[in-house]
């Protein structure tokens, strides 16, 4: 499918309480539209984008890159059929991004626009058939970093992870250190810092946690004929990772 056809398959919706608008897109998948399965629970795919593709058009999210799409191919939902979210973030704002220096250490702390797709989730939850033991997020960039912040926030919410180019608090990674994480981040990343993942991964791998980490080497990008920073394009393309993704269930 091209772009105008995902746009298509992804229902437009906006979040409102008393004081914040939220545009999001929720992808339904074929054979729940379709009426021809009995008692069957979904899982659920959260995708947190990055700051490029903030606004309030409802569109970049899912037209920008295939963080979201992907979930929703055909190839995806032959093998994995799934409910997709994706959100849109508002122009001068962050998914949990809220920088703050303690000494020499920079850390994220989740925001109300965190808690909101939390709040989301839930309503999704209570009107469709979710799998709450399948329940997975995802984020690339600014959306990576988010993902990290949301799983502190609701630690028991998530049944694995896909972080692409982010990274988190490291201090608070206990938090998170019984949640499945794959990260992926490149050496040369001229955006966000490699030392992001690395820093806690480490942290996550000294705490015991199932983490496994990707790092594509320097000239790897640029081999594929893209930016450094664009590591969530061999990431999103990866059937190893999205076959474990689907394997992972909350205990």
């Amino acid at each position: 499918m091209d772009k105008e056809d995902y746009l298509k398959e992804f229902e437009p919706f906006v979040y409102k309480d008393y004081e914040l608008r939220l545009p999001y897109r929720l992808y339904i998948p074929r054979a729940y539209r379709r009426g021809n399965v009995e008692n069957q629970n979904f899982p659920l795919v959260v995708f947190l984008h990055g700051a490029g593709e903030r606004g309030t058009d409802n569109i970049k999210q899912i037209t920008a890159n295939e963080g979201a799409t992907v979930w929703a191919s055909d190839e995806v939902q032959a093998k994995h059929p799934c409910f997709v979210l994706a959100p849109q973030c508002p122009e001068d704002s962050y998914w949990g991004t809220s920088f703050r220096t303690v000494g020499s250490s920079e850390y994220l702390e989740p925001n109300a626009l965190l808690a909101t797709v939390n709040v989301i989730i839930e309503k999704l939850v209570d009107n469709y058939p979710i799998d709450v033991s399948r329940i997975y997020i995802t984020g690339l960039s600014m959306g990576g970093f988010g993902s990290i912040a949301l799983m502190t926030m609701c630690p028991d919410r998530f049944a694995a992870s896909v972080v692409v180019c982010g990274g988190g608090n490291v201090q608070k990674a206990y938090k998170i250190a019984k949640i499945p994480i794959w990260f992926f981040h490149a050496e040369d990343d001229d955006v966000v810092p490699i030392h992001f993942t690395r820093d806690l991964v480490r942290e996550l791998e000294r705490l015991g946690a199932p983490v496994k980490y990707t790092e594509y080497p320097k000239g790897y990008m640029s081999s594929l004929g893209l930016p450094p920073h664009a590591s969530w394009v061999p990431t999103y393309r990866n059937k190893e990772m999205i076959d474990w993704l689907f394997e992972q269930r909350k205990k």
